[in-house]
């Protein structure tokens, strides 16, 4: 058995899933980040509510990122921490992997976004390839613009994630394309690189979460005397 994590977004969520499926998850989402409160509770709720004891985990799953600083650093080293108390393995998955991706046909694209502030995403593409999603190129920080993604206008197009929204409001979009907005990745979601093991596995000393962009604090706007 496996124990899930993903802290990316607001989205606080932790399953459990073995090699015939899930069995069984929780999740918190608020517009603040009660991940350094709730993760480690909620693990031990679902631990609790499963009967499943610390021996029984086999590896612990962390979404990698990109995401939220703070959801991330919460996320990777509690997952850390769990690996080296348990002494079992870290596996790690993309973050844009993690969600409950909508039904498309052969020949569909799929872009799973995750906000980045102001007019950016991270953001993955796929595409239906015989009913299973293969990746078109790597993750990436996208400025959105009236060109992104036009080599994909005649194409039925599905955006999922946190902010398709926002992208909808700012890219040149057409009646071929489904904007799937407050769409959360979830540790439900790693289900399948769990079953399929497409997972990464990592060196839990000097694993570090996949930020994609620097971190720029925000500027106080205390007034100090």
């Amino acid at each position: 058995m496996i124990l899930c994590l993903e802290t990316a977004t607001k989205n606080c969520s932790v399953a459990l899933v073995n090699h015939t499926g899930l069995v069984g998850a929780l999740e918190e989402r608020g517009e603040k980040f009660v991940h350094g409160e709730r993760l480690h509770v909620l693990i031990q709720d679902l631990l609790r509510q499963f009967a499943v004891l610390p021996n029984q985990i086999e590896a612990v799953c962390v979404g990698k990122g990109p995401g939220s600083y703070t959801g991330l650093r919460i996320g990777v080293s509690a997952a850390k921490g769990l690996c080296y108390a348990w002494n079992i393995p870290l596996v790690s998955v993309s973050t844009l992997e993690c969600f409950d991706f909508p039904i498309t046909s052969n020949g569909d694209v799929v872009i799973s976004v995750l906000d980045a502030r102001r007019d950016e995403v991270y953001a993955q593409v796929w595409e239906n390839v015989s009913g299973a999603l293969i990746p078109l190129d790597i993750v990436k920080a996208v400025i959105l613009n009236k060109d992104s993604w036009t080599n994909y206008k005649d194409r039925r197009l599905f955006v999922i994630g946190d902010c398709a929204g926002k992208v909808k409001s700012l890219v040149a979009s057409n009646d071929r394309w489904h904007f799937l907005d407050n769409c959360y990745p979830s540790a439900k979601a790693m289900l399948q690189s769990v079953q399929e093991k497409s997972y990464n596995l990592e060196d839990v000393a000097y694993f570090e979460p996949y930020y994609l962009k620097d971190f720029v604090a925000e500027k106080s706007k205390k007034k100090w005397l």
